[in-house]
Parts: structure tokens; sequence; C-alpha cells
């Protein structure tokens, strides 16, 4: 039957032979009605493709007070939806999360491998197939040969740290620190600009040759266009503007965008702002397609009323993804000398979104940039941000082995190739491989600004993502006034983005909002919940 016009629950109920009541228990979850029942309900939402509007309508309509609140009923399975939910799934979409959440397992140490296909053969299986593996991949157990730990609660992500937590106090003039928080967000913004043009997901090598063809190489300022564009490399259509000489202000991406979103999140939750509040605010600010990868997901899952605390955890094979690092700047910026608070306020954001090493990645970053305000040796400030996250996670592994590498090897490509050969099955936006990239051309960058972008950016996977994090980094260590006009001037002190009600532009007038929020930590005017 053709779906000529909208399909309402008495369509769906005149075609079993049942009560609206009854479809609408069947599409709830909720009621008594027969298994055999539910299942021929759903097999015609699915033929009639059925679209629920209440759940879109749903979270637009919660107050504040809902969002904050409890899981939907006590036995909400965290992981997996209700069968109801398959409607609003394809077949290709749901065979390729299934693909995802098989890898995500086995690199968790789940013994999952043996029920892994290709997406051809996953996309042949009929969703209910589909739903009983993916049943069966969130069932299976942990291998006892799994050598790490890697939880997701921060009492016991701060239980498995490392013995030698950081904190300090700090004097700053009101100067120096606006100096500071300049360059760190003026850095933050030219790495995401610099990078833009790199295709995501390239190797090493293919960034390296691309932007030999642009004459570029090791990058000293923004990456010219290149006509023709040159064989084998896709031209990112969001990459405009981002070319030297065709720099006015920086457009919007969602790297500068998640920084700009914690801002909203601190200014108007203060320190003490939750996990909810995050939430709240993502569904005031972010608008549905400027989100991608994990973050969608989480959106998605939060308008699906799913609760804040489970949006991580349900149907997200992402959630180890770079995403939350990219929010965590300002909890650096804003907590001079206290790497522990700026961690557990990235925690905060971050658990939103993501799990163990996603959330690990985020914590790092923000700790980093706390200790940049006492420390410019690079080691250091990667030892600043391992002594916040587990010390046997994954991501504490990889960067043990970048300081390792820092100091037996010269050649930060003959270093890179080794990370490469441990690191490199990742997905090229997961976590892992992209902090470990940061940390690199950190290290080997020895806190020269464009040396240590250059690394970053040719590193490729994730490069204006890794860009915006060495800039951001580079930046607060020599203050707006150590950067290049070069860099500067591009951006006519202006960055566009895409939330709703932040209508400001200015770079140095936002930078003058986040230098407001690090006095109020300095004075100790607030402090965060315990």
């Amino acid at each position: 039957m053709e779906n000529t016009s909208k399909v309402t629950l008495d369509d769906i109920a005149e075609r079993v032979g049942v009560s609206v009541a009854a479809v609408s228990q069947a599409l709830s979850g909720k009621g008594r009605i027969s298994q055999e029942t539910k299942e021929r309900i759903l097999e015609v939402v699915e033929e009639l493709s059925y679209q629920p509007d209440r759940y879109a309508q749903n979270l637009a309509q919660r107050s504040r007070m809902q969002a904050q609140g409890k899981p939907r009923k006590k036995n909400l399975e965290k992981y997996m939806p209700p069968p109801s939910i398959m409607s609003f799934y394809h077949i290709p979409e749901l065979a390729e999360n299934l693909m995802l959440e098989i890898r995500q397992r086995v690199e968790q140490g789940y013994d999952a491998a043996h029920l892994q296909h290709s997406i051809e053969e996953f996309s042949k299986l009929a969703k209910k197939k589909l739903y009983d593996i993916y049943r069966q991949v969130l069932a299976t157990p942990q291998r006892p040969d799994y050598p790490y730990r890697e939880p997701d609660s921060l009492a016991e992500i701060i239980q498995l740290r490392p013995d030698n937590p950081r904190e300090t106090s700090i004097s700053l003039t009101a100067q120096d620190l606006s100096n500071r928080i300049s360059g760190a967000w003026q850095g933050r913004i030219i790495g995401s600009v610099l990078a833009r043009p790199i295709e995501p997901g390239l190797s090493k090598k293919r960034v390296i040759e691309f932007l030999k063809i642009a004459r570029s190489y090791p990058l000293a300022d923004y990456i010219p266009q290149i006509f023709p564009h040159p064989d084998g490399y896709r031209q990112r259509p969001d990459a405009a503007y981002c070319y030297r000489g065709e720099i006015h202000g920086a457009p919007f991406d969602d790297d500068l965008d998640g920084t700009l979103l914690a801002l909203s999140i601190l200014e108007s939750f203060g320190v003490q702002f939750t996990t909810v509040d995050v939430a709240t605010a993502w569904l005031e600010r972010l608008t549905f397609f400027h989100t991608h990868n994990t973050d969608r997901t989480v959106y998605r899952n939060l308008v699906w009323n799913v609760s804040p605390q489970d949006a991580a955890t349900f149907v997200n094979p992402e959630a180890e993804f770079i995403g939350a690092r990219m929010r965590a700047d300002l909890y650096g910026y804003i907590c001079p000398g206290r790497p522990a608070l700026a961690a557990s306020l990235a925690y905060r954001d971050a658990s939103l979104s993501h799990t163990r090493n996603g959330i690990y990645s985020a914590m790092f970053m923000a700790a980093m940039l706390a200790w940049a305000y006492v420390s410019a040796d690079p080691s250091e400030l990667v030892a600043a941000g391992l002594s916040e996250i587990p010390k046997n996670s994954r991501l504490a592994e990889g960067l043990r082995f970048v300081l390792t590498l820092h100091q037996e090897v010269e050649d930060w490509e003959i270093a890179y190739e080794q990370l490469l050969l441990k690191y490199g099955d990742y997905l090229p936006i997961h976590a892992i491989p992209n902090t470990l990239w940061v940390a690199l051309a950190l290290l080997y960058g020895a806190g020269n600004f464009e040396q240590s972008l250059s690394i970053a950016v040719a590193c490729g996977f994730d490069a204006d993502a890794n860009a915006a994090s060495t800039g951001s980094i580079l930046g607060l260590l020599h203050g707006s006034r150590g950067i290049s006009p070069h860099w500067v001037h591009p951006l006519e002190n202006t960055v566009h983005n895409s939330l709703a009600q932040f209508p400001e532009t200015s770079i140095s007038s936002i930078a003058g909002r986040m230098t407001a929020l690090a006095q109020k930590i300095l004075s100790n005017h607030f402090e965060p919940a315990s």
C-alpha cells in the first residue's frame, strides 16, 4: 500500500484490528498487550512508514525541571531501544550502527568479534534479525585477559588516577590573564581554520603530499586554494573561506561551537552546572543538522526523551569519538593552575555524550590547558593531563608511549609511524589516536606555534580538531601578543557560529567573557558542586 497521506494511529489500529490504545501501548512499550499483537502492530507500523510526531515534540515542550530527571522507567535498558523505535531506522543505518557497535565492543575488550559481518551481509537481513544480533553484541562478556580499567563515573576515575595530582596557587594580573585567554581562543580558531581544507581521515603521507602540492609544507601560513584540485583528493565543501587570501572572519565550525556552548553553560549555570544543564543547553542552543557523529546520536536520544544520565550509552556506537574533547578547552582556560577542577568540569560536559576514553580525552585536554599557566614544558603538560585520567586506560598507555618515543626518537615522523603501528586501526575520529597526535605535536613542536600546528595538521585523521586543540595550548602559552599578525589579521576579529541565542561574533568580546569567568575562579568567587 502506498502511503500517500499522513498515517495515523487509527489507520494502524484498523489495519491490525485492534484498538488505538493497543497501538499506543505497542509504540510506547507500556501496557499488557500480547507479544504476538505487539509484533503484528510493529510490522504494520513499518509497512505504513508511520512516523510518530510525539518523539520530536516531547522535548521541545518539556520543562527544564522535567529534563533534570530520572530515567523513563526503572527497568530501562540503557543500551538498546524498544523494538518500536526500529520504525525510525532504515536497514542500512541499522547495519552501519551494528558494525560500529561490534567494533566499539571489541576495542573495549568484549568478546564480540565473532558476530561481525560485512556491511553487505548485514544489509540483507531483516530489522528484527539485526535487532537480535545487536542484543547479542551487547550481551557479550568482557574477556578475562583485558588489561585495562576504564570506568565512566568520576569517582572511579579519580580513584584510578596516578598518585600525583597537581594544583598550585597562581597570581596573574588582569592584563596577563586576558592576554593568555585571548591567545588560547585565537589559537583554537586559527587551528580550526588552518586545517579545514584537509580532507578528514587522510594519513600523514597523504596530508603531506597535499600540502607539498600547495607549496605549504611545512606550514607557516594558511593553505592556499589549489586550481585544479589535485586528483585523488576530495575538496571539502565546508572549506570555503578557509583558504589563504579568502579568509574574512572564521566560518562556523563545530570545533568552535563547542567552546561557545561551554561558555553559555558556565554563564547560565555557573561552575556548579550539571550534566543535565549541559543537555538543556544542547536543546536550547544546538541545531540538529549542525551536530555530527556522536553528538547527533545523543541529541537524537535526548529528543526521544532518554534521560541525560543514559544518553551517552543508548544506541551510541561512537561513544569514544573525539567530540567531547572538542568542547573541553574553556574548562582549562578558566582554571589557572587547577587541572583537577578543569578536568571535573570537562567530565560533566563530556559524560552527556561520551564514555571511557571519549571522556578521558576531554579531561586530559582541560587539565593540560589549566597547567599551561604554570609550565611551558610540553612534557610536563602531558604529564599534567595524565594525572587526571585512569592510569590503566588505553589513552593513558598511549600517551605514556608518546612520552617515551619523544625521549628516544628525534624525528616526529618516525615516532608517528611507531604510534600508527599500534593505534592506526582506530577510526579516524576516535579520541585515542587523535589525542595522541595532539601530544605528539606539542612534544615535537617544542613550544613553537607554527611547528606544532604543522605537525598536528600533518598527522591527519581529524586534522582540524587536532590543530584547534594544539593551537589552543600554544596560544595560551604565548598569549595573544605572541601570535604573529599574519595568523590573526585574516580573522578580522570575527567568529561565526551556528548556535541559537548566541549572536556574539567578536573574538575579543568573547575572550573578555571567558576572562571574566577565570577571574572568578582565581578569586574563589565560586566553587564547583561537590
